[in-house]
């Protein structure tokens, strides 16, 4: 179970953003963010992580919402209103971050690995979107796993905190 409590400051994703890069800094990882062409256009992700040589890009998604609903959200349109695919499809970082800090977890899916089996979550699991009380204007749409499935059947890895 995890060691943290639903409050204020974990409604930012930026401060999951911020517990991620403090927490891999601690264990001796350089991270550094993507610029804005890197995050915006190559789809690179939020962060470069580099140690001994290694480097890799990672995106951070915040999973906060996963402890009160048990679901997973594989975002396959971002907006809309104009048809904007979602991360699942854009992303080219090396990793996703899917931050389940209130669950007591860090998921870690390959984006190539999801978008091999979109279709078959679509089909399992179905499509939803969002309210326009979430985005103003428009929804975004996406695949709502159950967690222990994404653990089980999707994830790469599993990093507990």
């Amino acid at each position: 179970m995890s060691k943290f409590t639903q409050s204020q400051q974990w409604v930012s994703g930026q401060f999951v953003a911020d517990f991620l890069d403090d927490l891999f800094g601690a264990r001796g990882w350089a991270i550094t963010p993507t610029s804005p062409h890197e995050e915006r256009v190559l789809c690179l992700g939020d962060r470069h992580y580099r140690r001994d040589g290694a480097h890799y890009t990672v995106e951070y998604k915040s999973g906060l919402q996963t402890a009160r609903t048990g679901n997973v959200f594989l975002e396959t349109i971002s907006v809309d209103s104009v048809n904007k695919p979602g991360w699942v499809y854009t992303c080219q970082a090396d990793y996703i971050f899917y931050a389940a800090l209130l669950n007591g977890m860090i998921v870690v899916f390959r984006p190539g690995t999801l978008r091999a089996k979109i279709e078959e979550l679509k089909a399992q699991f179905g499509v939803r979107q969002t309210t326009h009380r979430q985005n103003v204007g428009y929804n975004t749409h996406g695949v709502v796993v159950p967690l222990h499935y994404a653990v089980a059947h999707l994830a790469s890895g599993i990093i507990h905190v």
